[in-house]
């Protein structure tokens, strides 16, 4: 197979794979440049809502104030679009948070290049950059104030500059701040109408990672199935329990919890009964719960089950005979048995709202019985639960 390859790139023509090679090429640099300018625009999206979230917090002015968003700029290379983002997500970020007071407004003369002639010569510019031209076009006096933003990236640090000056001769600043971020430190992803600083968020994250709320109720429905003796004629029916309680956290990071649980069972002409249980869990998955991927718990506990019914009768260690099956028929008082029950298995949870476990069960009193076998080693039964928990 290598000498096959290896005569067919022999027979290619050296300009074919050349060319393959620089497309590939090609293509590589293409996709590392998506992906740095991807990272720069979060970067600069990072930028822009720190820049607000201190409006937010420390207002500017006391009354809401109309101002003209002067410009944009970005890093050369980036292109129109990255500007073009940048002034969206900023006009959507103010929007959503009114109490920074800053109210953007559209002004055509502001931007708009305008040709002021005078003593001293002809000037071409901008209406924000030339106050004294643009104090004669504008007709509304209300927009007083001009805002000026510029992302630069110097080494490995993405830097914004941001300017709030006034419409006068002098282009008075009355506000200015440099933020800066690295490039390589993750970009914060805040919603717009719920702007947090970085220490917030984190302790929101941490509060809700934690789950300080130390006690949950579960609900589950579970199913147990029990093996056949071998030398029983009957075969055990499957047990189904619905069973609720209280699940209490052991730390902060639910890496320990305990459960109490109390249920009740019922087949048709089979059986009822109710059963408690007390169960440990243990997380495998990390060392305290996520709430992105699912955590794996490894459980163990017992139960006291106490069953009436005719099923009832494959709990006694002695076989069931012919006596006691015409005996229930015949109206008797219903067989009642109780018995105690060891587990353990595993549970995967999601967001500690939806789990599903599979586990095996033993009962040490009915070790050697007649009606139930075990199927690996000592354990009489194998049981599966469906979980929510509130």
């Amino acid at each position: 197979m290598r000498s096959f390859v290896a005569a067919l790139l022999v027979s290619l023509p050296a300009t074919a794979v050349a060319q393959s090679t620089e497309d590939a090429e090609r293509a590589q640099i293409e996709l590392l440049r998506r992906q740095v300018a991807n990272e720069v625009q979060l970067a600069a999206f990072n930028l822009v809502d720190e820049m607000v979230y201190g409006w937010k917090v420390s207002p500017i002015f006391q009354q809401p104030t109309d101002v003209v968003l002067a410009g944009v700029t970005v890093p050369v290379g980036l292109g129109t679009a990255l500007q073009e983002l940048l002034e969206n997500h900023l006009t959507s970020v103010l929007i959503e948070n009114p109490t920074t007071n800053l109210v953007l407004t559209h002004c055509p003369a502001c931007t708009a290049v305008i040709v002021h002639s005078g003593p001293k010569g002809t000037i071409v510019s901008r209406g924000v950059d030339n106050p004294e031209a643009f104090e004669r076009l504008r007709r509304d006096g209300s927009t007083k104030h001009a805002l000026f933003v510029d992302v630069e990236a110097e080494g490995s640090w993405l830097v914004l500059r941001a300017r709030l000056t006034k419409l006068d001769t002098g282009l008075s600043i009355v506000w200015a701040r440099t933020i800066s971020a690295a490039g390589s430190a993750p970009s914060l992803l805040r919603q717009p109408d719920d702007i947090k600083s970085v220490e917030d968020a984190r302790q929101e994250f941490l509060d809700a990672l934690h789950d300080r709320w130390p006690v949950t109720v579960p609900a589950k429905l579970a199913v147990r199935l029990y093996n056949q003796a071998g030398n029983n004629p009957v075969n055990p029916p499957p047990f189904i329990w619905l069973l609720t309680g209280v699940e209490l956290s052991l730390g902060h990071a639910r890496a320990w919890t305990a459960s109490f649980l109390l249920g009740y069972g019922y087949v048709p002409s089979s059986f009822d009964g109710f059963t408690g249980e007390v169960r440990i869990h243990r997380l495998l998955s990390g060392s305290s719960r996520s709430f992105t991927r699912p955590d794996l718990y490894l459980m163990f506990g017992g139960a006291i089950l106490g069953v009436r019914g005719p099923s009832a009768l494959i709990f006694q260690r002695t076989q069931i005979t012919t006596e006691d099956i015409i005996a229930n028929i015949q109206g008797n008082p219903e067989p009642l048995r109780v018995v105690s029950a060891l587990h353990a298995g595993l549970e995967l949870r999601v967001g500690n709202r939806l789990g599903v476990s599979l586990y095996v069960e033993t009962l040490p009193a009915n070790l050697g019985s007649d009606n139930i076998g075990t199927y690996v080693g000592l354990f009489h039964s194998i049981g599966t639960e469906i979980s929510v928990w509130f």
